[in-house]
């Protein structure tokens, strides 16, 4: 079975109605049957588009000083809960879309500004798969063996390649890591794996982000993120990551390059600023 976490454009699928007031909601879109012809069966869907921080017991100073008020939503969107069969086999997927980074404020940068409300949602996200699938004592070592995956679009990352140079003098990349992402609360103790990290360093990005020659880097946004024990079931599964919906004004490590879609601009038109991140996993 192949899963993806991002797709370019629209099709016919499931989705709810979610917190973000532009109507961007997370969606789920399945084919009927896998590659290899075992059927896909939709089960049910649950949103909890509806959690507050008191709920969930959350809200923290921090959270108070950006504005965010313990009876508010935690999360932007949802936590889109998608139970599913392939080849009769269960697999549960929790489809999200975390706080965006935004601009500099109050003398931090977009990243550190809003890791309150990204770390709440990851919080938040974990302790809904670990009351699932836990059972009463909510166990999460329990609930790390069952058959689920989170995906989406995070808004974080626990690397990043800096972008320096420019195309006359040659570009330099160099990996640096970060102390801090609302990543590390979702794998803590080997919860889940981020199955991009399987990939070499510096082939893991699926967004480029510029304010400039003084402020790039490529890094990782996009994830899937598999159960403990899915992970382990399928322990030589690497992701593949396509860039060729990127703009040309994207920049490349050396032997990354890739053919672009056709129409693709300096900017626009664009498949996306995303990269969609895909795996095939063997649900036996």
């Amino acid at each position: 079975m192949a899963i993806c976490s991002r797709w370019w454009g629209r099709a016919t699928g499931r989705n709810t109605s979610g917190n973000d007031s532009r109507g961007i909601d997370v969606a789920v879109m399945m084919r009927n049957e896998t590659a290899q012809g075992q059927p896909i069966e939709f089960v049910r869907m649950t949103s909890h588009a509806y959690v507050t921080y008191e709920q969930f017991g959350l809200h923290t100073p921090e959270l108070a000083a950006l504005g965010n008020q313990a009876n508010e939503r935690i999360f932007r969107r949802d936590c889109l809960e998608v139970d599913i069969t392939v080849g009769g086999v269960p697999l549960t997927l929790y489809l999200v879309h975390f706080k965006s980074m935004g601009s500099p404020r109050n003398g931090l940068d977009g990243r550190e500004a809003t890791m309150p409300v990204r770390n709440a949602e990851a919080q938040a996200v974990r302790r809904i798969i670990e009351e699932r699938f836990g059972g009463e004592a909510a166990d999460k070592d329990v609930a790390a063996d069952k058959r689920w995956a989170i995906c989406g679009d995070m808004n974080d990352y626990r690397q990043r390649v800096k972008v320096a140079g420019d195309e006359f003098d040659g570009y330099r990349f160099e990996v640096v890591d970060e102390v801090q992402s609302c990543i590390n609360v979702l794998t803590a103790g080997g919860f889940c794996e981020n199955v991009v990290e399987r990939r070499p360093e510096m082939n893991r990005w699926s967004f480029y982000h510029t304010r400039g020659p003084q402020e790039r880097h490529l890094c990782q946004l996009d994830y899937i993120l598999l159960s403990k024990g899915l992970a382990a079931r399928n322990a030589t599964a690497v992701p593949d990551i396509i860039r060729n919906g990127q703009p040309w004004r994207t920049i490349f490590p050396p032997g990354q390059e890739v053919e672009r879609f056709p129409r693709a601009g300096w900017d626009r038109p664009k498949a996306s600023d995303h990269c969609p991140v895909a795996i095939t996993l063997d649900m036996a």
